[in-house]
């Protein structure tokens, strides 16, 4: 009887991680923004190579959402051998406007077996080679993109090494919505000592703690400072942390679902 109870418990505890881990949950935000159109932003981050879920392939969970721009934040795969695979995926998405990606600290290097590797520049350039084909990769420069009457800023700070961000955007050309992309949230700080301003920023990193119990991360870690999905700040008019999508370190999530968020822009308008 007592074996029974234990295998139970260990089914249901197993069950329970794979739900969490591999069901991806879709976060909602409503915007207005003055003189832009009805538009759909989709954020997504740190892959770390895993395009398949219980709920269905990565494209076809982003395509769903009818995306005009989709933003993506980093760390793509844990390894090179799995970078064509999630380049493939990407390739199946389908946004009115584009893709934009900004490099994340798996950029810049890999784990195999446990153990860290930094690529070689040699590398990191045949694999932003590899990022360009399907994305506009935006390493501390941005892109102005007009739709009909409006001017949208894309801009995306290269913090995939700390001491690399910079902003090198010309502001005379004012834009009527402006959305930051940085892998790292640790970017809000340079965004504050600046006087920078954007209407939304993107970031990730830190998995939401990826393990959670009583709404706080496991263990804490070194953004255990920083809070998970979006509050209010007066730089940036919404400072958003997404959990990401995979997982490092360890191969699993509790109460901390892998994570899609929409932004819906005007909205309430008619298209």
């Amino acid at each position: 009887m007592i074996a029974v109870f234990v295998l139970a418990c260990v089914v249901i505890g197993a069950a329970t991680l794979l739900f969490h881990t591999l069901y991806v949950k879709t976060t909602t935000i409503s915007m207005s923004v003055p003189s832009v159109p009805r538009l759909t932003l989709v954020h997504f981050t740190d892959i770390h190579g895993r395009i398949r879920f219980l709920n269905g392939p990565l494209h076809r969970l982003i395509n769903r959402l009818a995306p005009d721009v989709v933003l993506v934040t980093g760390d793509l795969a844990q390894h090179s051998g799995q970078l064509n695979q999630v380049l493939m995926e990407l390739s199946r998405i389908n946004p009115r406007v584009g893709i934009y990606f900004v490099p994340g600290n798996y950029e810049r290097e890999e784990v195999i077996c446990l153990r860290k590797r930094l690529y070689s520049s040699e590398a990191y350039a045949v694999n932003k080679k590899a990022w360009e084909e399907y994305m506009i990769v935006l390493e501390n420069e941005g892109r102005l993109i007009k739709i009909g009457d409006s001017r949208i800023l894309i801009y995306g700070f290269d913090n995939s090494t700390y001491g690399n961000e910079r902003y090198a955007w010309d502001d005379s050309e004012p834009a009527d919505l402006t959305v930051f992309l940085a892998h790292s949230p640790n970017i809000i700080t340079l965004i504050h000592q600046n006087g920078l301003k954007a209407d939304l920023l993107l970031s990730g990193h830190t998995h939401g703690g990826q393990i959670r119990l009583f709404g706080k991360p496991l263990g804490g870690g070194a953004y255990k400072h920083f809070h998970v999905g979006q509050k209010g700040d007066e730089a940036v008019g919404i400072f958003s942390i997404s959990r990401g999508l995979g997982t490092a370190k360890l191969p699993v999530r509790l109460c901390c679902f892998p994570e899609i968020t929409v932004y819906q822009i005007n909205h309430h308008q008619l298209k």
